[in-house]
């Protein structure tokens, strides 16, 4: 993680400028009305670490109220949404930006649910107050003449300090969701944060209210922690606080320790598929469906898995055969399985690597198919429907994973061969 950058530097750099510019019709529209808007979210974080980018996507937070905030970003959009205006947000297409705008919340929440009892708030430490952490809790006020950082929490400072902790009591902040506490892995590997001690006794103490977050909601967090650059730190924290028990126990120390994770690129699936393929007990397709995975995502990350299993087992030089026979039915995924199966240490990836890099030379082992059909079989070997022509076409497929492509006169001929060959037996 960079080091942040001082207030005055923050809200100056050109990223900051651009940022409140695009902003200034928002905030005199509220001010004019007599309400402050806030600029909050990981926008303000990132601006105080001296990301330049600017985020296509803006939060912000008032006092106004949302039948208000409708009414003062109607003349200024191109499309709203009143969908979460229940929740006290209007969302917005504001000069081609998506912009949220929610009222001050204060709400609570009952302590075996995630349905919150909505309450407003007039004053902005409020709303920061019931954030996740505190380097979260931090607005940009944008309805006065120059911009002003809102840091009830000392979130800058500990951004400085690489601290994590939360607003209020670690307690009070996982109760009110529990999904905060797998957060706070993601935090602490994205910017090397340390958690604070209190976070860490909370988190201990209360990993079993993750029972309460949708699955969902947990395989999404788990992805954005797998996506980022090195995950190593958030996916320990997960373990050693039994936050991985609830919904992948098969990501233990030992299996953390097992895996190159320099040698994986920064794709989620690829990465769980290394971690459900250390362990050849452990039943991929089970846990991904049970983390409501798609259809898609189940078969990519299950073959991927398979597929490291046979290369791990294979013994021996990779023949042409072989290859051919790795290949087959799994083309899209042999890129995957390699990286991952030397991601896990396994002798035999560089060696089918290379052989399949040269073997692809000489065909093209995305088309593996057979040059003749069930009807071709029966009318050149007399046969009838039945039983004998698909153990013909097992056969001549079989053949073709052996020697490679051929033409219809040789599978004619192949055919011949084993026909005579069965009647002989």
């Amino acid at each position: 993680m960079t080091s942040p950058l001082d207030e005055v530097t923050a809200l100056s750099t050109p990223a900051a400028t651009e940022l409140f510019e695009q902003c200034r019709p928002l905030g005199e529209a509220f001010a004019t009305a007599g309400y402050r808007l806030y600029i909050v979210g990981g926008s303000v974080r990132d601006l105080l670490l001296g990301d330049t980018s600017v985020e296509p996507d803006l939060d912000f937070t008032t006092d106004a109220l949302p039948s208000e905030s409708k009414r003062l970003l109607a003349p200024l959009a191109q499309s709203l949404w009143t969908q979460g205006e229940r929740f006290g947000t209007i969302a917005a297409h504001v000069d081609d930006r998506l912009v949220e705008v929610t009222t001050h919340r204060a709400e609570s929440y009952e302590p075996d649910s995630r349905k919150p009892n909505v309450a407003y708030s007039t004053e902005v430490a409020v709303d920061l107050g019931r954030r996740d952490f505190t380097i979260n809790a931090l607005a940009i006020e944008v309805t006065q003449p120059e911009p002003a950082l809102i840091d009830p929490f000392h979130g800058l400072a500990d951004l400085c300090a690489r601290r994590l902790a939360t607003p209020l009591s670690p307690e009070e902040s996982f109760s009110d969701d529990p999904l905060r506490m797998m957060r706070a892995a993601r935090f602490v590997a994205r910017f090397d944060l340390v958690a604070q001690r209190e976070l860490v006794d909370a988190v201990e103490s209360m990993h079993h209210r993750l029972s309460v977050v949708s699955v969902e909601r947990i395989r999404d967090e788990f992805e954005k922690l797998l996506s980022l650059r090195d995950p190593q730190r958030g996916l320990a924290f997960l373990i050693d606080h039994s936050l991985a028990d609830g919904f992948v126990p098969e990501l233990t120390e030992s299996v953390l320790g097992r895996i190159d994770w320099s040698l994986l690129r920064r794709d989620p699936h690829v990465r769980l598929a290394a971690i459900l393929a250390v362990d050849p007990r452990v039943d991929a397709t089970a846990r991904l469906r049970r983390l409501r995975h798609s259809k898609t995502t189940v078969q990519r990350v299950g073959g991927v898995v398979r597929g490291v299993r046979t290369l791990i087992d294979h013994a021996g030089p990779w023949s042409a055969g072989d290859v051919r026979r790795f290949v087959a039915g799994r083309f899209d995924l042999v890129g995957d399985i390699v990286e991952v199966a030397g991601a896990l240490g396994a002798a035999g990836a560089t060696e089918l690597d290379s052989a399949i890099r040269e073997l692809s030379v000489r065909e093209n082992l995305a088309e593996m198919s057979i040059p003749i059909d069930g009807r071709g079989v029966m009318e050149d070997l007399g046969l009838a429907a039945g039983r004998q022509v698909g153990d013909a076409l097992a056969h001549l497929t079989a053949h073709r994973l052996e020697v490679g492509p051929f033409d219809r006169a040789e599978a004619t001929e192949v055919l011949r061969e084993w026909l005579a060959r069965r009647s002989e037996s």
